[in-house]
């Protein structure tokens, strides 16, 4: 590939002029990316037809480790190109020009839990290891790579996916906050897209050994989706990356799931496919997972409220989706209750607690006081307006005007905006209470009026005749029941 005379190129730059989706605009950079079907190397190209940047940016420490070969190709000839730390500097030219490097894959891991591995057909990598940015590149510019794949190839990407032709497979990437991760997956599997009210989900099942149970986890998958649907209606982004990885072992059917926002919004799902279907369809994690796509990204100091919104509606969107019943979701979360009341040690505030919890594993405390606060604030706004605004319409009013936005929230932040949104004081009044407390948030109150009577520490009896019984079933059902 490094051999192509500059004038064929040319002529293929402008046939991609030509044929380039309105996502991009004229002058934005254009990348290709060539994988083997061994995966032992990724051959880049990055052409610019107008203004040529005076540098590439890595945004890994480690890309410079994988880099080989780097050269700028213009009508006068090829220069080898110097890098200077996590820099490719790039010689001033007027002309059209285009920059070719190899990323050697050899050196990735094999362990799932690194930002790059490898598995039989296979690779898992950080974007940030691999793709060099083009210095100068405004916030909203968007710019295309187009990936030239062995038969039977793909890749799952978390930027906007454009469409396949052939063997080549079109993505337009826009610009997002440097910092967040990502990840790309290249191999011999396909991507499916899941439409839904709203948007999309460009669903991946990774290959592995033994091979999973392909019908049934996209049966577990759709059910997820169609959870995340009832919050209020439609998906809260409308474009997600999701990379379901099969690994093989664990003493459960999801070990690890996350969500990533690094070049869109993506969630990563690290699958034991041994284990049955039964157990899929049970499992909390993926409706977990999804429903972080409901917030926008929050602080890590603040896990509280991102780890509690997510706590709390894994179970309530299970219980409308059909999934589970109310009894069984109202017992779920009375027994997250019970494990973060247990987990509340004296002493240590709310704030502290959550800034630590990674080193501390307070994850009982943390996890269950953020669905306790999310149930109290859902329950005031019902309460208040008649059932006409709830956490469901909170968020949606939120998901609407701020949810797309390239930023960090820290909690007071978005309660705040919450009640702006709301026109009600129901968040930060919330916030006060509890942030600097060391207690557990009081529920007793609140499970009178619901009609939530414990029977044990994970079982609840519920009392129809209970003043506000209405809302504690309002809360847990499906949308055409309201």
């Amino acid at each position: 590939m490094f051999d192509q005379p500059f004038r064929q190129v040319a002529a293929l730059w402008i046939v991609f002029w030509l044929l380039a989706p309105s996502a991009t605009v004229a002058g934005a950079p254009h990348y290709t990316v060539t994988a083997d079907a061994r995966l032992e190397h990724l051959d880049v190209r990055a052409c610019f037809e107008a203004t040529v940047p005076r540098r590439l940016t890595a945004r890994d420490a480690h890309a410079p480790d994988l880099l080989r070969a780097a050269t700028l190709h213009t009508s006068a000839g090829v220069i080898a190109l110097q890098r200077q730390g996590t820099l490719l500097m790039l010689p001033r030219t007027d002309a059209p020009a285009c920059v070719q490097y190899r990323v050697d894959l050899n050196g990735i891991g094999r362990h799932w839990r690194s930002d790059s591995w490898r598995a039989r057909d296979v690779i898992v990598i950080d974007p940030a290891l691999w793709l060099w940015y083009p210095g100068g590149v405004g916030e909203d510019e968007r710019w295309r790579i187009d990936f030239e794949l062995p038969p039977g190839y793909d890749v799952s990407a978390p930027w906007q996916r454009v469409g396949r032709n052939g063997d080549t497979v079109t993505y337009v990437v826009r610009e997002r906050m440097p910092g967040w991760e990502a990840r790309t997956a290249i191999g011999r599997f396909s991507v499916e897209s899941i439409e839904l009210p709203g948007g999309r989900l460009r669903y991946a099942l990774l290959p592995g050994e033994p091979a999973a149970d392909a019908a049934a986890l996209r049966r577990w998958v759709g059910s997820g989706a169609r959870a995340l649907v009832s919050a209020y209606g439609r998906l809260p982004v409308a474009d997600v990356q999701l990379l379901v990885v099969p690994i093989g072992h664990g003493r459960e059917p999801v070990p690890w799931g996350e969500v990533q926002r690094g070049g869109g919004n993506a969630v990563h799902l690290y699958i034991d496919q041994r284990r049955p279907a039964s157990e899929f369809m049970a499992d909390w994690v993926l409706v977990h997972e999804l429903s972080h796509l409901l917030h926008p990204v929050i602080d890590a100091s603040d896990r509280w409220l991102s780890e509690g919104i997510a706590s709390y509606y894994q179970n309530v969107l299970r219980a409308r989706a059909g999934l589970r019943s109310a009894q069984w979701s109202w017992d779920a979360l009375h027994g997250g209750f019970e494990r973060g009341m247990r987990g509340t040690p004296r002493g240590r505030s709310l704030a502290e607690v959550s800034e630590t919890m990674m080193r501390d594993h307070s994850y009982m405390r943390v996890y269950w006081s953020g669905a306790a606060i999310a149930l109290l604030a859902d329950v005031e706004l019902r309460r208040r307006t008649a059932g006409v605004q709830s956490l469901d319409t909170a968020l949606a009013a939120f998901g609407a005007c701020c949810l797309s936005a390239d930023r960090s929230w820290s909690a007071s932040e978005l309660m705040q905006q919450l009640d702006r949104l709301t026109e009600t004081t129901v968040f930060m009044t919330l916030y006060r209470k509890y942030i600097d407390s060391d207690e557990f948030p009081e529920l007793d109150d609140l499970y009178t009026a619901l009609g939530l009577q414990p029977v044990s520490t994970t079982r609840l009896r519920l009392d129809p005749t209970a003043p506000e019984a209405a809302i504690c079933a309002a809360i847990m059902a499906a949308p055409e029941d309201l």
